[in-house]
């Protein structure tokens, strides 16, 4: 399937490895919101800097707690129960969050008991009724997390909290749809993207009482969020739901501008509806907000107001010439392009800025992974960006699959005597496991790895090491670059080994961040180059970042 950028592939694009392919093509842009706290702190400047930016789309709350009164009536006065009410001056809407307790019913715990059930699912129809800006309500946040739950049915294992949040769900769904039918209901509430606790929902009858489903990425590289929504979509239940992500973002001021850009792109090709940054305004916890506590926009704000602006330019279609090239278009002439280093040159009818506006010079123009560009044009790009041969044979990090599925590397747990593929894991589904879906073994409950990650293992009967294998498919010379970092948390290290075709190109201790290579090498059909990581005497804190990356020869530095 040939993009949108036209007939990009064969004029163009003729230099490129492989061929340029939409993933999805002419979808509309996802709707994008910001994360406010108006419910807890009422601040009118702040609203001003919501309607100035803009943020016509907020996710926030009034709450229960203050609203519903002794003798079970509600009142909503003061601005922290009416400011929905203000959002109608300048066009915008709001998700409502419903999550938190009351006082009044289950000791002010996560409503359990059937009564304070009904209770919870009354307020929420009375909050969506009293207040029009309303267009979606929310049940719940993050209930896999034990952060955001308390009490009996809730302080137990996923399956049965899982029970407790259906019926939640549920009753909510009911109450609110009685008094407003148009207003979306929003569930599934999850902290990553667990699939025990999603498959838990799903088998408990949650699917029926929700609109669309709701993830909160952290953690996970835009690269890499697109591969775990697949596997959630194809848990019985949730193939038709849409995907709606109601909170991410990144504490790290200087990247965060770059992870909004490269996360609003990946998400709208995967599928996801509606996408709402964290937070609007700083909220204590670290996390790079739009705008400053003076109402000043941040530099993560104007890739906001960028986004914004882009949105309104066409359908988005995605951009993926190679596995190690990402990008989406916004119609004919605005183009969000990132990948593995290589010279990209544009005409000069092209535009090139930063996740932050700023201009790029086009001179020594090159692809980067950590500072996507934004090129646009009067014209059809079609025609105006040529981007350098791709020198990437393959990479362990980019074309990692879940399912092996055109993965060219073999993921293996490996011991003195065998070795077997890693097996996916569903995420969450016992304590110390990561919560989102990785790869691990039958032999051992700890030896495990994600795409940019490994972890070896040794238990009692021997170390357990992390192989992954690479088989020519036909006689081939390349070069073999390998990012390698323990985690600092390492008691003492790991023992990296690379072999070609049995022979030994690279074995040492490793304790902190080295990058290995380029290192030449040649296989016959069938041979295998293999990058090994071994724990020593203790795996404790053996968490290694790991990369393999093949090149053609003499390009491992482009």
């Amino acid at each position: 399937m040939i993009s949108r950028f036209g007939a990009l592939g064969l004029s163009v694009w003729a230099a490129l490895a492989g061929p340029v392919e939409a993933q999805i093509q002419g979808i509309a842009p996802p709707r994008l919101g910001a994360a406010s706290n108006f419910g807890q702190a009422w601040n009118p400047e702040m609203m001003q800097a919501a309607r100035s930016l803009p943020v016509t789309d907020l996710r926030d709350a009034v709450y229960w707690r203050d609203i519903e009164q002794a003798d079970g009536s509600y009142v909503f006065d003061g601005l922290r129960e009416t400011w929905p009410d203000l959002l109608s001056e300048f066009g915008a809407g709001m998700s409502l969050t419903v999550n938190n307790g009351n006082p009044r019913w289950d000791d002010g715990e996560t409503p359990y008991s059937p009564e304070a059930v009904a209770a919870f699912a009354s307020f929420a129809a009375a909050a969506t009724q009293r207040f029009d800006a309303i267009h979606t309500v929310e049940v719940g946040n993050e209930m896999n997390s034990a952060t955001f739950v308390s009490g009996p049915g809730w302080d137990t294992d996923l399956v049965t909290r899982a029970q407790s949040y259906t019926a939640l769900l549920a009753e909510t769904a009911r109450a609110v749809r009685a008094v407003r039918p148009d207003v979306r209901i929003l569930g599934g509430a999850a902290h990553s993207v667990s699939l025990t606790w999603f498959r838990a929902l799903f088998e408990a009858g949650a699917g029926e009482h929700m609109d669309a489903m709701v993830v909160h990425p952290y953690g996970i590289a835009p690269e890499q969020l697109g591969a775990q929504l697949r596997l959630l979509r194809a848990l019985p239940g949730a193939g038709a739901l849409p995907i709606e992500v109601t909170e991410f973002g990144h504490t790290d001021p200087k990247v965060a501008p770059a992870y909004l850009l490269k996360s609003y792109c990946q998400m709208a090709l995967n599928g996801v509806d509606r996408v709402i940054w964290y937070p609007l305004n700083p909220r204590g916890d670290d996390l790079v907000a739009l705008v400053g506590a003076d109402g000043t926009v941040t530099e993560v704000g104007k890739t906001y107001q960028i986004l914004d602006e882009l949105r309104q330019k066409g359908p988005i279609a995605g951009f993926a010439p190679d596995p190690f090239t990402y990008g989406c278009q916004f119609g004919a002439n605005h183009l969000i392009l990132w990948g593995e280093p290589r010279r990209i040159t544009v005409s000069d009818a092209v535009i090139v800025q930063d996740p932050t506006g700023g201009f790029v010079a086009p001179s020594n123009l090159a692809l980067s992974m950590d500072r996507p560009l934004i090129l646009s044009s009067s014209e059809d790009l079609a025609g105006l960006v040529t981007l350098a041969p791709q020198t990437i044979l393959a990479d362990s990090v980019h074309q990692f699959a879940f399912d092996g599925h055109d993965d060219p590397f073999e993921r293996r747990v490996k011991s003195e005597n065998d070795g077997a593929l890693l097996e996916l894991r569903p995420g969450q589904e016992k304590n110390g496991a990561p919560w989102s879906p990785y790869l691990g073994s039958s032999w051992d409950g700890l030896l495990r790895a994600g795409p940019t990650w490994v972890l070896p293992s040794a238990p009692s009967g021997g170390p357990l090491s992390v192989m992954y294998r690479y088989q020519a498919k036909a006689r081939m010379t390349a070069e073999a670059v390998v990012e390698v970092a323990p985690s600092p948390d390492s008691v003492d290290g790991v023992t990296l080994t690379i072999t070609a075709a049995g022979k030994t190109l690279f074995s040492g201790h490793i304790d902190g961040p080295q990058r290995i290579g380029p290192l030449p090498f040649s296989l016959r059909r069938r041979r295998a180059l293999e990058v090994t990581v071994d724990p020593g005497e203790t795996s404790r804190g053996d968490v290694t970042r790991l990369q393999v990356t093949l090149r053609q020869p003499g390009s491992s530095d482009p």
